[in-house]
């Protein structure tokens, strides 16, 4: 094997295995059962390429995911030690301060920004390509790559890809957000759609939070104080009724796209994708090679083995591919531009809650709470769920019907948690507490819902017990518990609105 192929195999099997065990904890004997080479050969190979020794690197990604928990957890730095192998407080400390410059208890204090490669210069410094390094950038001729940017993927924060995809790149921003704020600011935390035409796997997608397809995008990056441009693949404009055009391009090429891909990675900016790989959910683009044709980035669905083929991965896990504009599910990108003035009012917050809570019909689907009855219609029409029916249909039925659980439970069990923050914060405002009690039976009910189903997974078990009658009667009660709740908050919003 060649020198060059020799090395980035070992490195390359060096971060996978370390990234994969920076909370269990490993013997070196097992990276040399698991990568097939020698430790004296990987300790050489890290330390020539990397400059780094592999001791070094194993320390410094315990204490970048460590500072990241200490910001963005409220779990106590004691905990937080323990759970990356420190043996003692003092050895963390003494261990975090040679890495950060601080100690985990000045670095929580000053609110630091997380995430940026300057916390642990080099964590990521193994691509060959890398010439050049500024703070959080890797540069060469026509390439410019963010390193540091916290992975998205389901269970990250929550299950919802966009908010999830705007606490990431908030966070290596410097942004103090919590996945909760994301999740109201954008509306996507009250939302719940059912197309009455058909049983849609599409029917949870945030796209559908609002009449206006734009809307959730440009709440959700304004809401964090971040400025807001949208480039769409198609004319969006066609069912937006935003005033503001001139922060989204239509119609937009491959061209448009590189260009301003190009233009917000060189200013330090991530952005965020519709598609890319795979379905057009939300994904994070976080560098570009080959001026612009090749991308990196995090995506929901980059280690899904039907994509296997056209990506291929960075170092650091970042995806790598050159084909994102020939998948027809790549439809937009957007900015985390500079910052604006000011967050999202409180008022523009509730007022939105109340949008897209409110019942009504958008073309097909039914939202807000006329979802409940639909959702229930469909699951009670006994002509929908054949005596012998073939895997497929009830793979699309539990397939919807976990959409929806999943709304709920991921949607409602943030907004309760928003609320109990501003009731914590503002006592002498009953009203805060009592929305996040509504929010939270919505929650409970739907998990409730899983539980007659046997749990979380979408397997033979599940779509066995979702076949049987009793099982979505049952269901059905719980949709008209969640349907109570989710209107008693209705009201309750409303009676907010008009105190703010």
């Amino acid at each position: 094997m060649g020198d060059a192929m020799d090395y980035f195999i070992v490195i390359w099997s060096v971060v996978v295995f370390v990234e994969n065990r920076l909370q269990s904890g490993f013997q070196y004997s097992e990276l040399e059962k698991a990568t097939g080479f020698s430790l004296s050969h990987i300790r050489s190979i890290f330390a020539r390429y990397t400059g780094k020794s592999l001791a070094r690197y194993v320390l410094s990604r315990k204490i970048a995911h460590a500072a990241f928990d200490i910001i963005h957890s409220e779990e106590s730095i004691m905990n937080i030690s323990v759970k990356y192998g420190f043996s003692n407080p003092d050895t963390f400390t003494r261990a975090f301060k040679r890495v950060t410059g601080l100690t985990p208890q000045d670095f929580r204090k000053r609110r630091c920004m997380v995430g940026r490669i300057k916390l642990c210069a080099g964590v990521y410094g193994v691509s060959e390509r890398m010439v050049e390094v500024n703070n959080d950038k890797a540069t060469v001729k026509g390439s410019t790559i963010l390193y540091g940017v916290p992975k998205v993927g389901y269970g990250v924060y929550g299950c919802t890809p966009f908010p999830i995809c705007l606490k990431a790149a908030a966070n290596y921003l410097g942004e103090d957000i919590d996945y909760d704020y994301a999740m109201v600011s954008s509306g996507a935390a009250f939302r719940l759609v059912w197309d009455e035409t058909c049983w849609n796997g599409g029917n949870v997608d945030v796209i559908f939070t609002f009449d206006d397809p734009i809307m959730v995008y440009k709440n959700g990056i304004e809401g964090i104080g971040r400025a807001f441009k949208m480039l769409c693949r198609g004319n969006w404009q066609e069912c937006s009724d935003l005033a503001d055009s001139s922060s989204i391009l239509s119609n937009a090429t491959k061209e448009d796209f590189i260009k301003f891909i190009r233009e917000q990675i060189d200013k330090g900016y991530p952005c965020i994708g519709l598609g890319f790989i795979g379905p057009p959910e939300a994904c994070l683009i976080t560098g570009y090679r080959n001026d612009g044709k090749t991308l990196l980035g995090w995506n929901f669905f980059q280690d899904n083995p039907e994509f296997a083929s056209s990506i291929r991965f960075d170092d650091s896990g970042y995806f790598i591919t050159d084909s994102w504009w020939e998948n027809q599910n790549t439809i937009a990108v957007m900015s985390m531009g500079q910052k604006i003035p000011t967050q999202m009012p409180l008022k523009k917050l509730i007022q939105n809650a109340v949008t897209v809570i409110s019942g009504r019909k958008d073309g097909n689907y039914a939202k807000g709470i006329m979802a409940y009855d639909a959702w229930k219609r469909a699951i009670t029409d006994e002509s929908q769920f054949p005596r012998e029916p073939v895997i497929p249909i009830l793979v699309e039925r539990l397939m919807c019907q976990g959409d929806a659980m999943d709304c709920l439970a991921d949607g409602r069990d943030n907004a309760a948690k928003f609320f109990k923050k501003l009731a914590e914060q503002n006592p002498a405002q009953p009203l805060f507490r009592e929305i996040a009690g509504k929010f939270e039976t919505v929650k409970q009910n739907a998990y409730s819902m899983y539980n007659i189903l046997g749990g979380w997974q979408r397997d033979e078990k599940q779509l066995r017990l979702f076949s049987e009658t009793e099982n979505r009667r049952k269901i059905a009660e719980l949709i008209d518990k969640c349907k109570a709740a989710d209107s008693e908050a209705l009201h309750l919003l409303k009676d907010l609105e008009q105190t703010l």
